[in-house]
């Protein structure tokens, strides 16, 4: 049967503004939204329509004033086919035979309705009472509110969800938990998904090559990650702070991840690295307290900065052979870390790389190390011996004379004492008298020891050496030491009596934080620990004071 549309009457229609939105109808099979409402309410309704059009949102809408059956069934139809309702309630619309009948066919098809107010005041009849008792989206006259409420609650179906210009994603629009990215796509732009609070799976296409900074920081429910194959760019801080992530796969072993692509996802437990992966940044997995082991690339050579420090419940690493560098810090803060093995093939290892592995007991350095840094082992607590390779060439362990299980790590010709194992069972230790160096972080946490005898061959120690070694109770400085460093004697808690030479010309800050109040420090008048002591308020006394 033809369609009959009758205009209505001139009169009528020069009733209402004339005013136009700045687009058309949606016309198409994709999800809509569609717009209940009365002409005489036209201008605010369109400056509404138009601010949801700038967001994305498909929309159909009624611009003209027709009637009779046919044009009521083209309504119905389109109310079957949407995927919400927008009804704007006046007194207008609410007296209305069309906004009726649209809400009841709404109601009939299950159609959600997201009530919008254009008065203060409308009086509803009592059938729709019920309906919009609980429901109340805003009002057009704080346009700002309004939008933000409606986009927090729209179907995010109905949106044109994806921004994109040519072969790049530049931003996702909605809060939607359900993305899949058309095949095409070769670049996600910065940012182009960040703070999607609601996002918990996205497919990405095989033509992606591009993950750019940022582009999934914050997305706090995505769930899992799988990089495809082609992708070989993973920008800084991509998938930072994304908090209930449990799952990734990366399947490009020449991709480069930016530093910091995963850092803090903590429920992170499963990751799954391509063999052919040479790099790891830094701190790119720092933070992800859940994940207890990682399978690391058969060809790794380098473990970035900060890589997987923090990661608390890490219990076990192996290093595949081809790792040639340990940055800094990269396992610091490890606390479950109890079994590591490192690599033969090893060169170095960085600053602090494993600070605060608490439950770290036993460590061996192979015969290829070059260099590691002097507070390698600082703050583990649970260390019980280091192991070197005879055949290494720069560095040797001794065992402790008095216990052959604990091994002190020296440099190759034992002129640096480098680390003493924490929980060695021994309560008295005599530096060998062939150092003269006591490293950084050295004895720091040694919580037996009650002893130390330093030789006179020493001429430094350094920063934080003897730091939190709770049960020494005495110290001698002999007259070879010229530098004593930062925090050197910082938590010696049981500290009462140091004697320090005239020979020591240098002295770091907080030498003495944290030791007993009624500590005497002994030295001559006219030296720099005399003047140290005077500065910062520390109980001193002479040389010839020195009880027997």
């Amino acid at each position: 049967m033809a369609t009959t549309k009758k205009a209505a009457p001139v009169a009528e229609q020069s009733e209402y503004p004339i005013i136009k939105t700045k687009f058309d109808a949606y016309v198409g099979n994709e999800p809509y939204l569609f717009i209940s409402y009365s002409h005489r309410d036209t201008e605010k309704v369109y400056q509404t329509l138009d601010l949801l059009h700038d967001r994305k949102y498909r929309i159909w809408y009624d611009e003209s004033c027709e009637t009779g059956n046919d044009f009521r069934d083209e309504l119905r139809t389109k109310i079957e086919n949407c995927e919400a309702v927008i009804l704007f309630v006046s007194n207008a619309s609410m007296t209305s035979p069309f906004c009726g009948m649209e809400i009841i066919v709404a109601r009939e098809n299950g159609k959600r309705i997201f009530p919008v107010y254009v008065e203060e005041d409308v009086a509803v009849p009592p059938a729709f009472q019920i309906l919009l008792s609980n429901t109340h989206h805003g009002s057009v006259n704080d346009y700002n509110k309004l939008i933000k409420a409606l986009v927090r609650d729209l179907p995010p179906a109905a949106m044109d969800r994806l921004t994109t210009k040519d072969d790049k994603l530049v931003k996702c629009e909605d809060n939607g938990n359900a993305i899949v990215v058309d095949e095409g796509i070769h670049v996600i732009c910065e940012g182009a998904f960040a703070r999607r609070n609601m996002l918990e799976s996205i497919t990405l296409p095989q033509s992606l090559k591009t993950i750019e900074a940022e582009a999934f920081r914050s997305c706090a429910r995505l769930k899992s990650m799988d990089i495809p194959a082609n992708t070989d760019a993973i920008g800084s801080s991509a998938f930072r702070d994304c908090v209930s992530m449990e799952k990734l796969v990366i399947r490009n072993g020449l991709i480069k991840i930016g530093e910091r692509a995963f850092e803090n996802c903590p429920e992170l437990t499963e990751i799954s690295l391509p063999d052919d992966l040479a790099e790891i940044y830094g701190s790119v997995f720092n933070g992800c307290k859940k994940l207890r082991e990682i399978k690391l690339p058969s060809n790794l050579t380098v473990i970035g900065e900060n890589a997987f420090a923090d990661c608390i419940s890490l219990e076990k690493v192996e290093l595949p052979d081809t790792v040639v560098k340990i940055d800094d810090l990269v396992f610091s803060g490890c606390t479950s870390l109890k079994s590591l093995k490192i690599n033969d093939g090893i060169k170095k290892i960085g600053k602090a790389a494993f600070k605060n592995c608490s439950s770290l007991t036993e460590a061996y350095i192979p015969a290829s190390l070059i260099y590691l840094s002097t507070d390698l082992f600082r703050g583990c607590e649970s260390l019980r011996t280091i192991k070197v390779d005879p055949k290494n060439k720069y560095y040797k362990s001794e065992p402790n004379k008095r216990d052959g299980n604990d091994h002190v790590l020296f440099n190759k010709n034992k002129s640096i004492i480098v680390a003493y194992p924490a929980s060695s069972r021994e309560v008295q230790y005599d530096i060998p008298d062939s150092v003269t160096v006591i490293s950084d972080w050295a004895f720091s946490e040694c919580r037996k020891l009650n002893r130390i005898s330093i030789p006179d061959s020493v001429n430094e120690i350094g920063e934080g050496a003897f730091c939190n070694c709770v049960l020494l109770d005495e110290l001698e400085v002999p007259d070879s030491v010229t530098v004593i460093d930062d925090c050197a004697f910082r938590g010696c808690a049981s500290l009462e009596k140091i004697i320090i030479p005239s020979s020591v010309k240098e002295l770091g800050w907080g030498v003495f934080d944290g030791c007993k109040k009624d500590m005497i420090v002994y030295c001559d008048e006219d030296s720099a620990i005399y003047d140290y002591c005077v500065r910062n308020h520390i109980k001193n006394a002479r040389m010839d004071e020195i009880e027997a």
